[in-house]
């Protein structure tokens, strides 16, 4: 593979794809059967009114599609970047320890998840630079992690209701203390840390590729220069 990469890459999400195409499939759904439904019956436009709403929900999706970021990830030589809609995150490569596909224990079997876990070295070169919504928005989108290693066996019940509302004090391994919605994200961290082995878990839809291969570009980027 040789040495670490050097070159900045931009991935474009496979969340992304196919926006414009949606939206404008159903706009002409939806313009075409206002003109065909004028000449129809009654039974006639109740069919159109289901197509109708059919090519509605295309275009919905299309622009929520077209709402994505242009760019997941900015991937240079000193920096793994983060895009949102709602803003992102930024970590140096010697601030990560290691990349990798999560994995819970099902019976005698490791069943790989559908995200990428990221392990950080120090929280505190991570949560300061956190925007208030941006932190919201994370303990939301982490719930589902949450309810599924609940029903893998791997926390209870008692420890799910606690850590679904975090507690709003927080101290790093540093010693430097949190308050509010910063603290709540170092102990969700913290927590899936415990779970699962990482710190940050990404959705395999912000990828532009699959989970191992978009894996195996980060470790070459971890690579210390030769």
């Amino acid at each position: 593979m040789g040495g670490r990469v050097r070159e900045t890459q931009h991935i474009e999400p496979m969340s992304r794809r196919n926006g414009l195409a949606l939206t404008l499939a159903g706009l002409v759904v939806m313009l075409t059967l206002l003109l065909v439904g004028y000449w129809l019956d009654e039974r006639g436009r109740l069919v159109v009114i289901f197509l109708f709403m059919a090519g509605l929900v295309m275009t919905v999706l299309g622009i929520l599609k077209l709402r994505e970021p242009v760019y997941s990830f900015s991937l240079s030589a000193d920096t793994l970047h983060f895009h949102h809609k709602i803003g992102g995150w930024s970590l140096h490569w010697s601030n990560i320890i290691r990349v990798d596909q999560p994995r819970l224990q099902s019976g005698l079997d490791l069943v790989d998840l559908p995200y990428i876990g990221i392990k950080i070295r120090d929280y505190d070169e991570f949560l300061p630079l956190m925007t208030p919504r941006l932190v919201v928005h994370l303990l939301t989108e982490q719930r589902p992690l949450l309810a599924m290693a609940l029903r893998h066996g791997a926390i209870s019940r008692h420890h799910l209701q606690d850590w679904l509302v975090e507690d709003s004090h927080y101290r790093s391994a540093a010693g430097r203390d949190y308050q509010g919605l910063a603290a709540m994200l170092g102990h969700r961290m913290t927590h899936l840390r415990e779970l699962y082995g990482y710190d940050l878990l990404i959705h395999e839809s912000n990828l532009d590729r699959e989970a191992p291969e978009f894996i195996a570009l980060l470790r070459r980027y971890l690579q210390p220069i030769i």
